[in-house]
């Protein structure tokens, strides 16, 4: 049986062999030419790859510069706003300051003036206090001789007068439009923190909203008791707060039983009210226009 097979297994004729031989040698060049094509479109592919690789990279790389100058330019932008900022609030502060420094100055120089015209009438003052002094001490040598002299009559006829004013005072200053209810008082004393006496008031009158000093005397002089109630007066004003007398107007009057002519004249100028002897009462004659001095 095996001796059958082997009888039976076909043969190749040598054509036949070298057919199969061509037909595998011609499939073997078309595998290759496949395969070499293969390759050439797999480097095609790939060298398209490395382009578009290149391409995007470049694309990545252009939108990257083109991001950073944008940031750059966002950057100067900002910084040269920052900058303009902070010239404008410098130059802000700086008007501010020259400003405030310009007032300051100003404020100064006003300062300095009102200490000046201050010290001025201060010396003023001085001055006026110093001549008072010297005619209170010639006065009081006078009065020293007259009352050695007379006896006290110079004492006793202002006292005198002092009590004829009293009684018609309330009613002549009521006519031109100052009304009291009573006389507040009599020889009031101003003193300073340490109880010295600084000035005297012979009559004091006081209502709501006005203080007025009268002086009192026989016959009044220009230079001692005018000056002297000037003065009493500005002191007045000084003891204004501890005295209640805070926003009130305080003015002057000087009452006398003789008057001259260029004492009264120099009264009025001063803006003091003058309150005269008329027989037996007393008469405040003013002249047209007359307004008071306020202190």
């Amino acid at each position: 049986m095996a001796e059958t097979m082997a009888t039976e297994r076909p043969t190749a004729s040598p054509e036949e062999i070298w057919a199969i031989l061509r037909e595998a040698a011609e499939w073997r060049r078309e595998y290759e030419k496949g395969e070499a094509a293969r390759e050439v479109r797999r480097q095609e592919e790939e060298a398209k790859r490395r382009e578009e690789d290149a391409a995007r990279e470049a694309k990545r790389r252009e939108e990257e510069a083109a991001w950073e100058a944008k940031r750059r330019e966002e950057e100067a932008a900002w910084k040269a706003k920052r900058r303009e900022e902070d010239a404008a609030r410098e130059a802000k502060w700086q008007a501010d300051f020259e400003r405030r420094q310009a007032d300051f100055e100003r404020r100064q120089a006003e300062f300095d003036q009102q200490k000046a015209e201050f010290d001025r009438q201060q010396a003023k003052r001085n001055e006026a206090w110093e001549k008072l002094d010297e005619r209170f001490d010639r006065t009081e040598r006078m009065i020293n001789q007259n009352n050695q002299n007379l006896g006290g009559l110079g004492r006793s006829f202002g006292k005198l007068v002092e009590h004829l004013v009293g009684p018609g005072i309330l009613k002549r200053f009521g006519e031109h439009g100052y009304h009291f209810s009573e006389i507040k008082k009599r020889r009031h004393k101003l003193r300073d923190e340490d109880g010295n006496e600084e000035a005297e008031i012979d009559i004091l009158l006081e209502n709501d909203d006005t203080v007025i000093a009268v002086e009192v005397k026989t016959r009044p002089n220009e230079g001692d008791y005018l000056v002297s109630h000037l003065i009493r007066l500005d002191i007045m004003r000084e003891h204004s707060k501890a005295e209640g007398w805070e926003g009130k107007q305080i003015l002057g009057a000087i009452a006398g039983a003789i008057f001259d002519t260029p004492v009264r004249n120099a009264t009025l100028k001063a803006g003091l009210f003058v309150i005269e002897q008329s027989g037996d009462t007393m008469k405040m004659d003013l002249p047209k226009g007359f307004k008071p001095r306020e202190w």
